[in-house]
């Protein structure tokens, strides 16, 4: 059946739906078609399906025969080819939760300036702050059984750790197939074009440099805490 001959039927079951309610209620054809307003031959079209009801005419059938217009479908098996299913699995930019910042930064002063910034922004952000870089891997695959956090949305860090540096954590981070899709972020005082270029070619998604003025380090971050937050459609990392 094809989905010409498909849509045909459930006009045919509607039409059968009229039929049996409008019996049920001992109304003849030509009494429902005066109460509807149209002609006998109109309401004999409808019944048989011939003539297609439209939402307002079901609306106002089931006004008239004191059903709710669901009745008119109810037993109705549609066949998969009729249309496509909407996808409900769909990318949902706007934000229901707060942004999930790992921060993994072992200077406390830097860690102050950060979170002090983020506290002046009306977005919702949610910080977990790591100091050791050698903790971060195991946190981030173990973040809700070890620590009872949810996964990070995006990852922000400095690249000059102490243990293991932030060029290397970043390639673990992306050789990992757990992790390789989390947006990380490089917060640094490098001025180094050569550390620019190496951070890029291991897979981050951006590479800030600290600014000494306090009110600019502050801009900057709320820059990026709305970019992430309202801009980006994030994937959902385990």
């Amino acid at each position: 059946m094809n989905v010409t001959e498909q849509h045909k039927s459930v006009y045919v079951y509607i039409g059968q739906r009229i039929k049996e309610r409008r019996k049920l209620l001992r109304l003849s054809q030509t009494q429902l078609a005066d109460l509807m307003g149209f002609s006998y031959q109109q309401m004999q079209k409808y019944e048989t399906g011939v003539s297609h009801v439209t939402a307002g005419k079901l609306l106002l059938f089931a006004k008239i025969l004191n059903v709710s217009p669901s009745y008119f479908y109810e037993g109705l098996k549609l066949d998969e080819a009729i249309g496509k299913r909407i996808d409900t699995d769909i990318i949902q930019k706007t934000r229901t939760e707060p942004l999930r910042i790992l921060l993994v930064e072992d200077n406390t002063s830097d860690v102050f300036l950060f979170n002090k910034a983020i506290n002046t922004y009306s977005e919702m952000v949610d910080v977990y702050t790591i100091h050791d870089s050698e903790k971060v891997m195991d946190f981030l695959q173990n973040h809700e059984a070890k620590w009872g956090k949810k996964s990070p949305n995006i990852v922000i860090l400095d690249l000059s750790m102490p243990k293991i540096g932030g060029l290397d954590l970043l390639k673990l981070i992306k050789k990992n197939p757990k992790t390789l899709m989390l947006p990380v972020l490089i917060l640094t005082n490098s001025i180094s074009t050569r550390d620019l270029i190496e951070v890029y070619k291991a897979g981050a998604s951006g590479f800030i440099q600290k600014s000494v003025d306090l009110d600019d380090y502050i801009e900057t971050l709320e820059t990026v805490v709305k970019y992430w937050s309202k801009i980006v459609a994030l994937p959902h990392v385990n």
